[in-house]
């Protein structure tokens, strides 16, 4: 289904993704980790689903616990590397602190709807998708606001995961929405970059170039072939761009083909921006 928003969406079905599904249930909870400094608790505040755990380690000398600010659950005290971990099956936010260091203070938002915070940045008009969790019955519709309007709908897969794919214009504010359930918001960020890409020879094999502005070092470039065999752009080779916005890409030919360079996200499949086409030609 499309509407006719500044955000413009196209909704897909986990499997016609063709992506991996995720494994855990959410019965079976996921994890999540708040280290324990000194003199804090080094992520005051974190979102999690209904039945996931929360692990709490002491990274400091001192010894700290991890008490329920209503008293319905205390560790004992944690020695350095010390570790305690407890599951929250109820939805609400619950604040908890220290007793021996009652200024150390901290809250775990527990929510039946979460959005996961998009680990890289999307392209002006390109296809990104948006993923989350559930602790709804499958089939239950959610839908995906963007900045309070409703830019895609999908539904919670069997193992409690959900997709969409989004096309943002420009940087904004999300969330998930299920009947009277609300995701926390995340920012989805929308940058304009370019992929320049020169071919040349190293030895025997041809070397392709590539640099990416605004400078994004450690995001993924693949190299795509034109190949005729797989009915159009294959990838060939996946790397890292060095600190400098840089990768290089060699290969050895046995044909003229036509290459280019594809900015993704990490998934390496998500496009955001691709170079001109490259003309190569094997060395002879």
């Amino acid at each position: 289904m499309r509407f006719p928003l500044p955000l413009l969406v196209s909704v897909t079905a986990l499997a016609a993704l063709g992506a991996p599904v995720a494994s855990a249930a959410p019965d079976a909870g996921q994890s999540a980790a708040v280290p324990i400094l000194v003199s804090s608790f080094a992520s005051p505040r974190i979102d999690v689903l209904a039945g996931d755990t929360v692990t709490w380690h002491n990274d400091s000398i001192r010894a700290h616990t991890v008490t329920a600010g209503d008293g319905s659950w205390t560790s004992t005290p944690l020695a350095g590397s010390g570790t305690f971990t407890h599951q929250f099956a109820d939805q609400g936010a619950v604040t908890y602190y220290c007793r021996l260091h009652p200024f150390m203070r901290g809250e775990v938002d527990v929510h039946r709807l979460l959005l996961t915070p998009p680990r890289d940045a999307a392209a002006p008009g390109r296809p990104y998708l948006l993923t989350g969790r559930a602790a709804l019955p499958p089939g239950s519709p959610v839908s995906i606001q963007a900045d309070g309007t409703v830019a895609a709908t999908t539904t919670v897969n069997a193992d409690g995961s959900f997709r969409a794919t989004v096309e943002p214009t420009t940087t904004t504010s999300v969330r998930a929405i299920a009947g009277d359930q609300a995701s926390a918001p995340v920012q989805l960020l929308v940058l304009d970059r370019s992929v320049v890409a020169r071919a040349g020879r190293e030895a025997r094999r041809v070397v392709v170039d590539a640099r990416v502005r605004p400078a994004s070092p450690g995001a993924t470039v693949v190299l795509q072939l034109r190949l005729r065999e797989h009915f159009g752009w294959w990838p060939v080779q996946r790397v890292r761009l060095d600190r400098d916005s840089h990768a290089r890409f060699r290969l050895a030919l046995s044909h003229p083909t036509r290459a280019r360079v594809v900015l993704t996200a990490s998934d390496g499949a998500t496009p955001l921006a691709d170079s001109t086409i490259l003309r190569l030609r094997p060395h002879r």
